[in-house]
């Protein structure tokens, strides 16, 4: 019997993992599940890519994983604000709650839960950042 439980345990944790690795979004960089990783990191020529007629399901929340040059760099005394990207393509927003230092023209990484506000911008929000 406990020879058992051990193979059903190990055949459970290999499905994880396969699961994980699941690319749920094909031919749209930087997108997954949530906390998850994407295959790519979307740049900024890949966000119209990304978003072009994405309409994930109401409660279902996606992550946008994406890479560009700091456009935005604000803070309301609380939150930051850190954009990505430029017109005329399409600029993200991250709401977080560090600006880590960054400053505008670095090239960092944001990611987090996705909200395509039109089909110009993006928001991030929650939102974490980091250097390249």
């Amino acid at each position: 019997m406990q020879r058992l439980f051990l193979h059903v345990i190990a055949l459970l944790a290999c499905t994880s993992s396969i699961a994980a690795q699941a690319d749920l979004y094909p031919g749209r960089p930087g997108l997954t599940f949530p906390e998850g990783t994407p295959r790519e990191t979307a740049g900024c020529a890949d966000l119209s890519r990304a978003i072009r007629n994405f309409r994930p399901q109401s409660d279902q929340r996606v992550d946008l994983w994406a890479s560009g040059p700091l456009t935005i760099v604000d803070t309301d005394g609380v939150l930051f604000y850190l954009g990505i990207c430029s017109q005329p393509g399409i600029r993200v927003l991250c709401v977080t709650y560090s600006d880590n230092d960054m400053r505008l023209g670095e090239v960092v990484t944001v990611r987090g839960g996705m909200r395509i506000q039109d089909d110009q911008h993006v928001l991030l929000d929650p939102c974490l950042a980091s250097r390249d």
